[in-house]
C-alpha cells in the first residue's frame, strides 16, 4: 500500500482593498513577482471591513483612507511549507475567503511598500495601466477587477 502525505487544511478570512486616488488611479502592489492588491488576515473579533483598511494601511503605509462599500468577495489557495504554523509538522493547505471593500484616497498620497511582508513594490496605476499590469496577476484580482468596471 501506498503511503500518503499527510497534510493540514486552514481557512482564513481575510480583507482586502481596491484603493481608487483623487486622480482616477488605483494602488496596486508587487508581491512574490506578481501584481495584486493589498489584503490580509482578519484578527480574532475583528470586522472584516476593519481587516480590509487595516491591511491597506499596513502593506502601503497610506492612513488617509475612506472606505468605502463592499465589492464581493474571492477564494484563493496555497501551500505553506511545514513550520511552526503546522503543529504536526506537515505541508499546510490553506483556503483565503478575500472580502473586498472599494476604498478611497484624496490626491496621490505616498505609498510606502510593507517589505517585512514581502511587498517589493506599491503602485499608483492608471486604468490602462492596470489592464497591462494584470496580465502579470491571479486570476480573482483580474476577475474583481472586471467586477468594479462592470458597476
Amino acid at each position: 500500500m501506498e503511503k500518503k502525505e499527510r497534510c493540514d487544511i486552514r481557512l482564513i478570512n481575510a480583507g482586502g482593498g481596491l484603493v481608487q486616488n483623487g486622480f482616477g488611479e488605483y494602488l496596486l502592489i508587487l508581491k512574490n513577482g506578481k501584481w495584486d492588491l493589498p489584503k490580509g488576515a482578519q484578527n480574532e473579533g475583528e470586522a472584516l471591513s476593519a481587516t480590509a483598511l487595516r491591511e491597506v494601511q499596513e502593506e502601503c503605509g497610506i492612513t488617509s483612507i475612506v472606505l468605502g462599500r463592499f465589492i464581493a468577495c474571492t477564494w484563493h489557495s496555497y501551500w505553506v511549507e511545514a513550520n511552526s504554523y503546522s503543529p504536526q509538522h506537515c505541508p499546510l493547505l490553506c483556503f483565503k475567503h478575500t472580502f473586498w471593500y472599494y476604498m478611497y484616497v484624496e490626491g496621490r498620497p505616498q505609498a510606502h511598500p510593507q517589505t517585512q511582508e514581502g511587498i517589493e513594490q506599491c503602485r499608483w496605476c492608471t486604468p490602462e495601466d492596470v489592464a497591462v499590469l494584470l496580465g502579470e496577476s491571479y486570476p480573482s484580482i483580474r476577475w474583481l477587477f472586471r467586477e468594479i468596471v462592470r458597476q
